[in-house]
């Protein structure tokens, strides 16, 4: 019920006047590689990619920013000269109800990691575009944290992924060092890695007259009515924030096909949004 309860949580939160606020945080203090995955506010997914391997000193993560806490840390980078853009860090967190996404993270390498990091996201999951790099900037301690501003194709979005890969330093087909020199066994580390945004004003963007009936469903039918009654843009998602319906409509949807819980209805008519909690007996 922890993840039912956060994930509502933000919604609520976007049915409020505008305020800049955490989506999803991963602070990497538990002791185990596993927990340290759970983000420590909001819900999301952390992976690491490229077939690296945890780096755990007699079971535990390094020390973190502040070293009273923990990073998660990662070794067994591609070998010299392969596999650029591959390795490294994955991240997915549901962005509904928001706009002006932000991502910031404390990052560090040992002397033989990759001193270069690139930024990529994605807006449906499976496609990424490359956000920029980090400028080959990348040292053996937590003196340069990252912030980055995300377009705005990323706002409002259930599918957001972020990753930070490592690749061969620009105009050559190398890995350039922190040190002086590279070794897949080079050891990265991230610590506090931050999603937040804006939440979306519903004063300022509401639906007039905006209806939403049965609730609970229980004949397989949801209607909407608006004073307009317009066509709508209905987009359902579950508490995990997985999109199970995306459909347009002008006075009812069809759920039948949606096993009994609770959700999420986004619905958008003339250029405006509401959400609104959904429950299905």
């Amino acid at each position: 019920m922890k993840k039912l309860y956060t994930l509502l949580s933000v919604f609520v939160l976007a049915l409020t006047a505008n305020a800049q606020t955490t989506v999803a945080q991963w602070n990497f203090d538990a002791l185990t590689p596993a927990a340290a995955m759970v983000p420590s506010t909001g819900t999301g997914t952390f992976t690491t990619i490229g077939g690296v391997e945890d780096n755990l000193t007699s079971g535990a993560m390094p020390a973190g920013n502040p070293s009273t806490g923990k990073a998660y840390s990662i070794k067994t980078f591609p070998e010299a000269s392969t596999a650029s853009g591959t390795a490294g860090f994955q991240f997915a967190t549901s962005t509904v109800g928001f706009s002006g996404i932000t991502v910031s993270f404390d990052p560090r390498s040992s002397a033989t990691g990759s001193k270069w990091q690139q930024f990529e996201y994605s807006t449906d999951g499976t496609t990424w575009t490359v956000l920029s790099n980090n400028g080959g900037l990348l040292a053996n301690d937590f003196a340069n944290p990252v912030s980055l501003t995300l377009p705005a194709t990323v706002n409002n979005n259930a599918n957001f992924k972020f990753r930070i890969v490592s690749i061969f330093a620009p105009a050559t087909t190398s890995y350039a060092p922190v040190g002086t020199t590279y070794g897949t066994g080079g050891a990265w580390r991230i610590d506090n890695f931050t999603v937040t945004g804006t939440t979306l004003s519903v004063k300022d963007n509401a639906i007039a007259g905006l209806k939403v009936y049965p609730n609970p469903v229980t004949g397989g039918k949801l209607f909407i009515s608006t004073d307009a009654n317009n066509e709508k843009a209905v987009v359902i998602f579950d508490v995990l924030g997985k999109q199970v319906v995306n459909t347009t409509a002008t006075e009812s949807v069809n759920v039948s096909n949606l096993k009994g819980g609770v959700y999420i209805v986004k619905i958008t008519e003339d250029g405006k949004t509401a959400t609104r909690k959904l429950v299905i007996k």
